[in-house]
């Protein structure tokens, strides 16, 4: 039985704070302390018994009292999750371990979302990954790729997707199928699904840009740099700029951006961006009656009773004269926007 060692107070309730013992009564009283010294037998007995839950719980470790729970102990391969979950490596997990740090290493050069990188036990990065998640009896799968053929035959799992839409290949006609079989997904392009127009909408904005493929960096509207030269770090922070970081590289038909990433603006999936000192503002193509290039040498966006333009008030979310002379060649930079915007708005 684990030994009670204090106590707190918690919504006017004493709550008693308690270490585990391991191996030789050693106590622990930290992740760290459990990691250094895994027991895994007592491990399982601790999950078992539900003192594993609390003592995680007690200690605000969120994450790793998440993952626990999310564990059944009927699994088959509940000693692989169960080390998965707390991050510690056993003997008969070492594989398993290896390729979440690899997807976990993946996935940090590609976002600072904490809460995607701490499932990267539960991700899959390729058909491999997903074969072995579901052989593992995942219940919930994180889908990071262009494409996963899904197992209609496999119930009860939820799919998402992630730093993307993955397209899905699966023997089901309708969400029907899915819901006999309690299959769920999240972020996901199914088969009857219409396709995403996102490489028409990178079509559309060569055919406008011209840029050879390549998302420009300017300084003071003269283009420096492209985005692919661009570190995989700075890549990161440039995606986070646009809509608090909710699109990924795969979802952006074209891009421009200052050389100090202080301002620029994006053609999306769905939506016109701006980002930075020009002003945060998203824009669906869809909301967008009518865009023009204005008398004043800015682009005008009318949506409704609505004005947006790139220079002066008092229309309505005015941007930033100065920073826009820095991002765009004036006026030629104006047009193609609102050129672009012009086709955009019926996708």
């Amino acid at each position: 039985m684990a030994n009670l060692k204090a106590t707190n107070t918690a919504g006017g309730r004493r709550k008693g704070i308690f270490a585990l013992r391991l191996k030789d009564n050693l106590e622990v009283r930290t992740l760290e302390e459990l990691r250094d010294n895994f027991d895994l037998e007592k491990a399982i007995e601790y999950f078992h018994s539900g003192e594993l839950l609390q003592w995680l719980e007690d200690r605000f470790y969120d994450d790793e009292a998440d993952a626990i729970r999310e564990l059944s102990g009927d699994d088959s391969n509940l000693s692989t999750k169960l080390c998965a979950a707390l991050n510690v490596e056993c003997d008969d997990n070492l594989d398993f371990m290896r390729r979440v740090r690899e997807k976990k290493a993946y996935l940090v050069e590609h976002t600072d979302d904490q809460t995607i990188i701490d499932n990267a036990a539960a991700t899959a990065l390729d058909q491999g990954d997903l074969g072995e998640l579901i052989q593992l009896g995942y219940t919930t799968i994180y889908l990071c790729g262009e494409q996963f053929n899904v197992p209609i035959r496999v119930a009860g799992v939820k799919y998402v997707g992630i730093l993307g839409a993955p397209k899905i290949k699966i023997r089901a006609k309708s969400q029907d199928d899915l819901d006999a079989q309690n299959i769920s997904f999240e972020n996901v392009q199914l088969p009857w699904q219409k396709s995403l127009p996102i490489e028409e909408l990178k079509a559309l904005a060569e055919k406008v840009f011209q840029t050879g493929g390549k998302w420009p960096l300017v300084k003071d509207g003269k283009q420096v740099s492209t985005f692919d030269q661009l570190s995989q770090a700075e890549k990161s922070a440039a995606l986070r700029m646009f809509a608090q970081g909710k699109y990924s590289e795969s979802q952006i038909a074209f891009m421009q951006l200052t050389e100090d990433f202080a301002s620029g603006f994006a053609m999306t999936i769905d939506s016109f961006c701006t980002a930075g000192s020009v002003g945060h503002n998203t824009i669906l193509y869809k909301d967008i009656q009518r865009a023009l290039r204005a008398e004043w040498g800015g682009v005008a966006i009318l949506m409704g009773s609505k004005r947006l333009t790139f220079s002066f008030s008092p229309h309505d979310r005015p941007y930033n004269l100065e920073a826009c002379a820095k991002l765009f060649k004036q006026p030629n930079d104006y047009e193609k926007v609102a050129k672009f915007l012009e086709v955009a708005k019926n996708f």
